[in-house]
């Protein structure tokens, strides 16, 4: 590649492969940054002589990027973030401000802080948008990279230990009966209580062993559990129609004990520890700042 002159380079050109690597097409991109698509093609063509390369190639499905826009990509999106930065005001005003705030996190979360979360957001920034993302199976160190992920809300176990992060609570577990002999508070013995049928929710689908299962086994016990299901909706909706016993977080049964009985185990429950992650690059930044504290005020709010 001919040596170039930085100052002959438009920065936007650099805008612009951001938008064209991340739609995949030249009308999308030329929507996302409210360009005319002549003038995208323009910045396309631009691009090609600066990098030497074809970049992206025309598909009928839109366009795809070359081996040497992938390599790249993730350095383009990192000097773009890198000057928003450096151009970002030192303090920050919700209300007056147009943002994007997207925050990834499991069905329990979404059952939990992020209704609340949301709404706060949306109540002092009324020029913002939010995206609540499920948890994607891989990836997550890129997106927060690329700025596609603000924060990533997760039990510790799962949480990014070599991010940032802040502890925002934890929740403990409780027993629930929807089983109608069942009686609010009522005591039952570990024998009993693995002989009635169990659900638990397992996002992956995958297996019908949850944490509850590992301390029964550690007391050389096993419970019959004959549901699975990967969100709490479903969970509560089916043990509204059916005798089942399910170990919840209490923010969660906090919300549905009036339709069940709390039982009492000999079991010491485990409890989740809820964390907020995110990258390093965003430490210093105002309305970053701004969005963890506001999500820990959320989550610190006093039980009800």
């Amino acid at each position: 590649m001919s040596k170039v002159n930085i100052r002959s380079v438009d920065l936007n050109l650099l805008v612009a492969f951001d938008a064209l690597y991340k739609e995949r097409s030249v009308t999308k991109a030329a929507t996302r940054l409210s360009l005319t698509q002549p003038t995208v093609s323009g910045m396309l063509k631009r691009l090609r002589e600066v990098f030497e390369d074809e970049l992206f190639v025309r598909t009928s499905h839109g366009i795809i990027p070359t081996p040497r826009a992938e390599a790249i990509a993730l350095q383009v999106n990192e000097v773009l973030e890198d000057i928003r930065l450096l151009l970002a005001p030192d303090t920050f005003d919700p209300a007056s401000s147009e943002f994007t705030v997207r925050i990834c996190g499991s069905d329990y979360l979404q059952h939990t802080i992020f209704n609340a979360f949301t709404e706060k957001i949306l109540d002092i920034a009324p020029r913002a948008r939010v995206s609540v993302l499920p948890r994607p199976a891989t990836g997550i160190l890129d997106q927060l990279k690329k700025g596609e992920i603000d924060l990533i809300v997760s039990d510790r176990d799962l949480a990014l230990p070599d991010l940032p992060g802040r502890a925002l609570y934890k929740d403990d577990f409780v027993c629930l009966s929807s089983y109608s002999n069942a009686k609010d508070n009522e005591e039952m013995s570990l024998d009993r209580l693995c002989e009635h049928r169990h659900a638990f929710v397992d996002p992956t689908g995958g297996s019908f062993r949850g944490p509850i299962d590992e301390v029964l086994a550690a007391r050389g016990m096993s419970r019959n559990v004959v549901l699975a299901v990967p969100t709490f909706a479903m969970l509560i909706h089916l043990m509204k129609s059916r005798g089942l016993i399910a170990f919840i977080p209490e923010r969660i049964a906090r919300s549905f004990e009036h339709s069940f009985a709390r039982i009492r185990t000999p079991l010491e429950l485990p409890y989740l520890d809820i964390v907020a992650n995110w990258h390093p690059r965003m430490n210093r930044d105002a309305r970053h700042i701004w969005l963890r504290e506001t999500l820990l005020g959320i989550a610190q709010l006093p039980k009800t």
